[in-house]
């Protein structure tokens, strides 16, 4: 057997390729890219496709790839640093409608117009020094969703939501889901497998219209 992985991570793919079991390769490509990316070795179909979405936990555990608002570091977001808009640069020259629009489309944040609105009056305020960091946006968000609630969420901090929706709209995650999956099918073998590992609402919806399709 053969192992194909892909990743858009420079680091998850030199991890990857520090592994010398001959039956294993990893390119650097989005999920997307299956079909160049088994082209390129030759490869017609597959007889299983296996998608893990979403952060990692070294993405998650590192500071300096700006997801985590646990840890204060630079606000990036970028599965591919090498790639793109940070969430930095997006959020000092976005509109306040289109913020709103993202927490509440990707984040199904309640309080998206308000949290929208103090990020522009901060962005007003610092100018080209605001939102540098991921401690800043969390404690911008955690004082507009605590002014609101009458009840705080258990076990869950108030940037969550935010902090999710800014990163599946920054690496464009749910488009390169519904891109997948088609051309995933297209690769696989007769009586291939589809396996799918989705862990929020927002990608499983996709995933099972997908399936029911």
């Amino acid at each position: 057997g053969r192992l194909v992985a892909i990743d858009r991570d420079p680091s998850a793919v030199a991890a990857g390729q520090a592994w010398t079991d001959p039956r294993f390769s990893i390119a650097h490509a989005r999920f997307s890219e299956i079909g160049e990316v088994l082209a390129e070795r030759g490869i017609d179909t597959v007889d299983g496709v296996l998608l893990d979405l979403g952060v990692s936990s070294p993405q998650l555990d590192e500071a300096g790839r700006g997801f985590s608002f646990r840890e204060d570091g630079p606000l990036d977001m970028r599965m591919d640093p090498t790639r793109g808009m940070s969430a930095r640069q997006w959020l000092l020259e976005a509109s306040e409608q289109d913020i709103a629009g993202v927490l509440s489309d990707y984040g199904e944040e309640r309080f998206a117009v308000p949290i929208a609105q103090a990020i522009v009056a901060r962005r007003g305020d610092a100018g080209d020094a605001a939102l540098r960091t991921t401690g800043e946006l969390a404690a911008l968000v955690a004082g507009v969703v605590r002014r609101r609630q009458r009840r705080p969420e258990v076990g869950k901090d108030p940037a969550t939501r935010t902090f999710q929706a800014l990163r599946i709209f920054i690496n464009q995650e749910l488009a390169e889901l519904a891109l997948v999956l088609d051309r995933a099918v297209a690769c696989l073998a007769a009586g291939g497998r589809l396996a799918v590992i989705s862990f929020h609402s927002l990608e499983d919806r996709i995933v099972k219209q997908f399936i029911a399709r």
